[in-house]
């Protein structure tokens, strides 16, 4: 999928002939709803409004294109909080020294109400969303309690090591150009499903295809229903293609998943996978383990996947690989493949660190959703309901980081020598409030240490195995759409099976 296409052409070729009619009937409403509606004034400016953009076409062009030019421009123009016509309606942008505000102001702010709302949680196929947003946070709960608990390195390394073979077989011995957005979500994926549903699903070919394409699938549909006024989308979303093939997908899990728990309940033996923590955890309560494995999917291997792909684009375009590799011959001959070795990893954990600092996969963060109504400290009166987020410019700002445009591997592990505060708010899973790329508060990442633990298996186990170099005269680039940044789907890496 190419995320930088335009929003002009999304949704086209959604339509199926059944739908056809209410497509019509949608766009005539549409433009009378609009055209009858007459929204108060609000006092905190919109940087992309336009005069005569009456469906807000051209606002959420320029969202999709320019987020981050859009966002300095408010700034420079407002010098306050403004706010941004998005995808998903308005969006209050914060400058980067309200960090401590929303820290305060918790129990009034929350997360999972925006997830719910943007990615259409009651809907049905958009069952993983239900999960990740539910109120009673089980799925939370597993990860923080169960999968953070045991990391599980020695599986991760013995099935990265196993599914990097079959990606890149013995024609490798020799320099062979790989599908690294491609092989990297695979990883990802494959590596994941052996700890939350356990060996046999995670050699499941249905299964795979489901949770890997799933995320993706809700991002899409989720994407097309946003075209829509709100009481038209529970019709429509019977129509429209994307949500079908959300609801298509669940039941493909449901049919793969429910057959793999009938074996289980006839073999009588333990499991140590998320199947398993989801009951335990549920303690007899009712809950739906299809959505809450495709939740975990969902949380877990995209942005997981873009940190792996991106580090290892940053690696070889810093001439890393030979001190890092280095420094893991030197742990795992210590200390093998456990989490002891991973946190010895330092020079490892500091290059992730700072790919995220230069990379973030947002330019905004800390999302929240007013509870009740709050104040600013300018004074200004957020009423419920208000939708915010926070930019991320100190992870470039020079008062906070030396020479902060410039990538420096070593980074965070000079800092970390510096000790102090640096001591923890140093490695690659600690959050403060000059690298909060995982969050703060209760919403932070859960699963933050599982997915560093990832990236580091696979990175350790790649670098051990392989030479890696991009392919050359190409330049690494990320691939802007909003708020988000991905990286290259193109990027051209090459490898070769070290002897």
């Amino acid at each position: 999928m190419d995320f930088s296409q335009n929003i002009t052409t999304l949704g086209v070729g959604d339509y199926t002939p059944e739908g056809a009619g209410l497509v019509a009937a949608g766009a005539i409403i549409l433009v009378l709803s609009l055209l009858v509606l007459v929204s108060p004034k609000e006092k905190i400016p919109v940087i992309n409004k336009y005069p005569n953009d009456w469906f807000s076409i051209k606002a959420q062009i320029d969202f999709v294109t320019n987020a981050d030019g859009l966002i300095k421009q408010g700034f420079a123009k407002f010098q306050n909080p403004f706010r941004m016509i998005t995808l998903v309606g308005d969006r209050l942008i914060l400058p980067e020294d309200h960090f401590e505000w929303i820290r305060r102001h918790g129990p009034q702010l929350d997360h999972q109400p925006l997830v719910r709302k943007d990615f259409f949680a009651g809907y049905p196929g958009f069952n993983g969303t239900a999960a990740i947003s539910d109120p009673s946070k089980l799925l939370a709960n597993v990860i923080k309690k169960k999968l953070v608990q045991n990391p599980h390195v020695s599986k991760l390394h013995k099935n990265v090591q196993r599914d990097i073979l079959a990606a890149w077989p013995e024609g490798c011995d020799a320099w062979k150009a790989v599908d690294w957005a491609k092989d990297g979500l695979n990883l990802i994926s494959r590596m994941s499903a052996s700890v939350f549903v356990g060996e046999e699903l995670s050699h499941d070919e249905t299964w795979q295809q489901v949770s890997t394409s799933y995320g993706m699938t809700v991002f899409l549909a989720a994407r097309a229903l946003r075209q829509w006024p709100r009481w038209l989308r529970p019709l429509i979303q019977w129509f429209l293609p994307a949500c079908k093939s959300c609801r298509a997908e669940v039941k493909r899990a449901r049919e793969v998943l429910e057959k793999n728990l009938a074996k289980r309940a006839t073999e009588g033996k333990e499991h140590d996978d998320s199947i398993t923590w989801f009951s335990e955890i549920a303690a007899g309560k009712s809950y739906d383990p299809v959505a809450a494995q495709l939740g975990m999917s969902m949380a877990a291997v995209v942005t997981t996947s873009e940190l792996l792909k991106q580090t290892v684009i940053e690696i070889c375009s810093h001439d890393l690989i030979t001190p890092l590799r280095e420094e893991i011959e030197a742990v795992v001959h210590e200390h093998g493949w456990s989490p002891a070795a991973l946190t010895n990893m330092r020079l490892l954990d500091s290059v992730i660190k700072e790919t995220q600092r230069m990379n973030s996969a947002v330019i905004v963060n800390l999302d929240r959703q007013v509870l009740s109504p709050v104040t600013l400290p300018n004074g200004q009166y957020l009423p419920k309901g208000t939708a915010l987020s926070i930019y991320m410019s100190r992870l470039r700002n020079p008062e906070v980081y030396e020479n902060p445009d410039t990538f420096d591997a070593y980074r965070y592990a000079k800092l970390r020598a510096q000790g102090g505060k640096w001591t923890y708010a140093s490695s690659a899973t600690s959050t403060s409030e000059d690298h909060f790329v995982f969050g703060i508060g209760k919403p932070i990442c859960p699963g933050r240490f599982f997915a560093v633990a990832e990236v580091k298996t696979a990175i350790a186990t790649i670098l051990l195995d392989y030479d890696v170099r991009l392919a050359e005269g190409y330049t690494p680039k990320l691939m802007p759409f909003g708020f988000e940044l991905f990286a290259d789907p193109g990027v051209q890496l090459e490898v070769k099976r070290r002897s």
